[in-house]
């Protein structure tokens, strides 16, 4: 009973973060920003962009703050500890990535549309993108995904697993662009992707299990992110 109870008020934190990083905020302050984004002032709208996101976060931070407080002043007491953990086995989740990216590629033919999107967003926007990807998002998601789901599970595998489908499905399903059955079953092959997404998402859990540390996970995710910029900035110049 009282594991049902712990998985349950997990969930639903969970549940409460992921609506506040994916619908509430971002919704909240576009519409407070409307006017900046909706400009064809360069600066004005890169800055208010950017503004959304350093908000989002703020607002989940406000709400967490004693429990990052704490493993941020546990990290810079002993950050080697905690970055040869997160590394190893962010080492571990790219091989696998790479690999299954490849097999799931070369059967339906085309990359990820989550991928695609990214490419083009980056490249339309790379002032207010580059930090979005590097920063804000790998936070935000380590938060939601792994510092949330583990208030659920007392065993690694499990809460790995977990963490890992939910984390390769809204890959997925955020890169729709609309929720539909027919969307949906249209796009069902795309659903093969979760498997490189969450193979990642396997290792930053159990990285943040065995340390109980968002930075021995949100940093690596955030070099992850930083060289895959770099790739798809330096093929885009470089022809």
């Amino acid at each position: 009973m009282e594991k049902a109870k712990k998985f349950t008020k997990g969930i639903l934190f969970s549940v409460f973060l992921f609506v506040l990083y994916y619908l509430i905020c971002p919704n909240l302050f576009a519409l407070i920003f409307k006017k900046p984004l909706q400009s064809e002032n360069f600066w004005a709208f890169n800055l208010a962009y950017l503004g959304v996101y350093a908000l989002t976060l703020l607002v989940i931070l406000l709400i967490i703050h004693k429990d990052i407080l704490r493993q941020w002043k546990e990290f810079i007491k002993e950050p080697k500890k905690y970055l040869n953990k997160g590394f190893s086995y962010w080492g571990y989740g790219l091989i696998v990535m790479m690999i299954s990216n490849l097999v799931v590629s070369s059967i339906l033919g085309n990359i990820a549309i989550n991928e695609q999107e990214t490419r083009e967003v980056l490249l339309s926007a790379p002032l207010c993108m580059i930090p979005v990807i590097v920063f804000f998002g790998p936070f935000l998601e380590e938060i939601v995904f792994r510092y949330g789901f583990r208030k659920s599970f007392t065993k690694k595998i499990p809460y790995a697993l977990f963490s890992a489908a939910i984390f390769g499905g809204l890959h997925v399903l955020t890169a729709l662009d609309e929720f539909t059955i027919a969307n949906l079953f249209s796009h069902i092959s795309e659903f093969l992707f979760i498997i490189p997404y969450g193979s990642l998402g396997f290792f930053f859990a159990k990285a943040y299990y065995e340390t109980e540390n968002i930075f021995s996970s949100a940093i690596p995710h955030m070099l992850h992110n930083s060289m895959s910029v770099f790739l798809i900035l330096a093929m885009h110049f470089l022809g």
